[in-house]
């Protein structure tokens, strides 16, 4: 009976941790931003200016290839051939391996993340050190992960997707253009996935590119932004017209505010 309190005790006890951890400060973030369009370049140009250069190239390739975070992370250089347009992902939450098409657009742009990398001059208060100034680049290695883990006491050989949603976080209080949603590691593949539906993409291909499975996990994403409704009502003159006419006979009619001349 002792060990059996002591063991009910202690998974109680895990599982309030367990609690704890996915939500330390009691509250949801909620589904993660969409950036369409030049919102998401303005995104990835505070990314550049204010955290490492590793983090803005797996930033633009999840968007690009669009990506979950775990995905990009686990990109090695041999998964991309650029011969034949396509590039491998591999397994992910019992999915099996996926190789992407590499669009003419998409593989001119990896191309010269490839040639050029991300470099950026940066400083930085360093303890006794004092102010130091740095070159801070990452390139495309020949081989191996695209992003090695650089800790000595790292369990992983890449990077890990908590650093990059730590980074996220602290990256969208300083973020000043107005959002809808949380900006979130996933707002990559929010946002290009919010690119295939406003460009009439159909929605099986879209779900290929995505990599998702079930149409009701893909109607949450890249969902049509407030400004984007306005804009594609403005643009149906049809429907304008046809609203305007169906209400024109109930409204009162506009008194004429001309003096008639006496005789």
């Amino acid at each position: 009976m002792a060990k059996s309190s002591i063991a009910c005790k202690a998974k109680k006890q895990t599982g309030k941790q367990r609690k704890s951890r996915s939500n330390k400060q009691g509250r949801k973030l909620g589904q993660a931003a969409t950036l369409p369009g030049k919102l998401w370049t303005e995104w990835l140009k505070h990314c550049l200016a204010n955290a490492r250069s590793w983090l803005y190239a797996l930033l633009l390739i999840c968007h690009l290839l669009c990506l979950r975070v775990s995905e990009g992370l686990a990109l090695s250089a041999s998964d991309f051939d650029f011969k034949s347009c396509s590039v491998l992902i591999k397994p992910l939450k019992r999915q099996p391996a996926l190789r992407k098409p590499l669009l003419a657009e998409m593989k001119s742009i990896l191309l010269q993340l490839k040639q050029n990398g991300v470099s950026k001059r940066r400083s930085e208060f360093r303890g006794s050190q004092g102010k130091i100034t740095f070159r801070d680049a990452w390139t495309w290695p020949r081989s191996g992960a695209l992003f090695p883990s650089e800790r000595p006491d790292a369990k992983s050989d890449i990077r890990n997707k908590n650093t990059v949603a730590k980074t996220i976080s602290r990256l969208r209080g300083s973020f000043t253009l107005a959002t809808e949603g949380v900006v979130r590691s996933h707002s990559a593949r929010h946002s290009m996935i919010n690119a295939l539906r406003m460009n009439g993409v159909p929605d099986d291909i879209s779900m290929y590119y995505a990599r998702i499975s079930d149409k009701k996990v893909f109607s949450k994403y890249g969902q049509v932004t407030s400004l984007q409704a306005s804009s594609l009502l403005k643009a149906q003159k049809s429907f304008r017209g046809a609203a305007a006419a169906q209400y024109q006979s109930l409204l009162p009619k506009r008194k004429s505010t001309r003096k008639t001349n006496r005789k």
